[in-house]
């Protein structure tokens, strides 16, 4: 078994485990894996990713450590990749789930450490342990009341003692006790004013005319919110939707700006969401409908109005959206297929034994 000295860096997302146990998994998972994927782009080659662990990306670097400095940009740069895209999803998302609705609460801190590793090599995959392994874990969890801040070990900064720091950050000294360890004295500066200077992502531009050309409503036997992910789930629409034969996309997520290409019986269509509005009376939610071989650019508005818990009002509607204006013909077509959308939409949600979807964040 090798021998090598490293920096240990482990950005860890807080939060992480309230986060998976309180809220939907499956959602949970995917907005986890956007924030993991962040961070490690944001690294690139400067580290070597080691290990994905769950809530924390062990990343590890050979070598004698790098200087304060270093270490302090290349955290606000993670530190930055991660929040830009925690803002991104969080004003992107259409989903009115607990987990989807929770990535604000999500924050992130770091440990750095340094000292010998052991590597194991089992076929392509290595596998780095010892004891200064061991303390970089164990200072996850410490006594430092916040939620975000960068943690170096005292043995690191040793080690780069004498080069010049250009960083003004206020760093406070401290140590934990630990068993079978004993003491490891640090340093930590808090990340709360580096969090006001994340950048804002672009607004989603989901502006969209309101020339209102068809609506129709019926009351469906379902909670609102259970009845709106049948809706919201465009990948799995052809189960339910008339002449829906598949759906296409690159990612399976579903946000705002997310295309959709959806073949029916005779014709495609790209489908884009537009927006979600949320509040404890009902749902809104609007997207775009572009038919390149029909020359028409519509959007649908879907509202979900709350009853009781256990049924809603649902409103469709279609809006032209287009330069021209849409013939007799087509909207006499585009009026029946809403009508027979709303009555399946409404048939489906009502068969559905057990709830689509059961946490919610109101």
């Amino acid at each position: 078994m090798a021998e090598t000295k490293a920096t240990i860096l482990i950005p860890d997302i807080s939060g992480f485990t309230e986060f998976m146990t309180t809220t939907e998994l499956t959602h949970s998972t995917h907005a986890i894996n956007f924030l993991m994927e962040a961070i490690v782009n944001t690294v690139g080659e400067e580290y070597e990713v080691s290990e994905i662990e769950g809530d924390a990306v062990l990343l590890i670097k050979k070598g004698p450590p790098p200087s304060k400095k270093q270490i302090l940009d290349t955290c606000l740069k993670i530190f930055n990749a991660f929040h830009f895209q925690r803002k991104w999803m969080q004003s992107h998302t259409v989903c009115p789930c607990g987990a989807c609705q929770a990535i604000i609460d999500l924050t992130l801190k770091f440990v750095v450490h340094h000292g010998p590793l052991a590597e194991m090599r089992v076929g392509r995959f290595v596998k780095h342990s010892g004891p200064e392994m061991i303390v970089a874990h164990r200072l996850l969890k410490n006594s430092i009341n916040h939620n975000e801040y960068l943690l170096m070990t005292e043995k690191l900064l040793q080690q780069v003692a004498g080069i010049p720091e250009t960083a003004e950050m206020e760093w406070i000294s401290a140590s934990e006790e630990y068993a079978s360890i004993g003491k490891v004295p640090y340093q930590f500066t808090l990340l709360t004013e580096a969090r006001k200077n994340v950048p804002e992502p672009a607004l989603p531009e989901n502006e969209y005319c309101k020339n209102l050309r068809f609506s129709t409503e019926v009351q469906i036997e379902a909670n609102f919110v259970d009845a709106y992910m049948v809706i919201k789930n465009i990948p799995d629409r052809p189960v339910w939707m008339p002449g829906l034969q598949k759906v296409e996309q690159e990612i399976p997520e579903v946000y705002i700006g997310s295309l959709h290409h959806c073949t029916f019986e005779n014709y495609r269509a790209l489908i884009s969401p537009l927006r979600m509005n949320l509040s404890p009376e009902g749902i809104m939610y609007a997207e775009s409908c572009q038919i390149e071989e029909m020359n028409l650019s519509l959007v649908y508005e879907f509202v979900f109005r709350k009853t009781d818990e256990q049924t809603c009002a649902f409103i469709a509607r279609f809006i032209n959206a287009g330069d021209a204006p849409v013939s007799e013909n087509m909207e006499a077509v585009l009026h029946e297929q809403m009508q027979r959308m709303t009555e399946t939409l409404k048939e489906y949600c009502e068969k559905k034994k057990e709830p689509i979807h059961t946490t919610t964040a109101l």
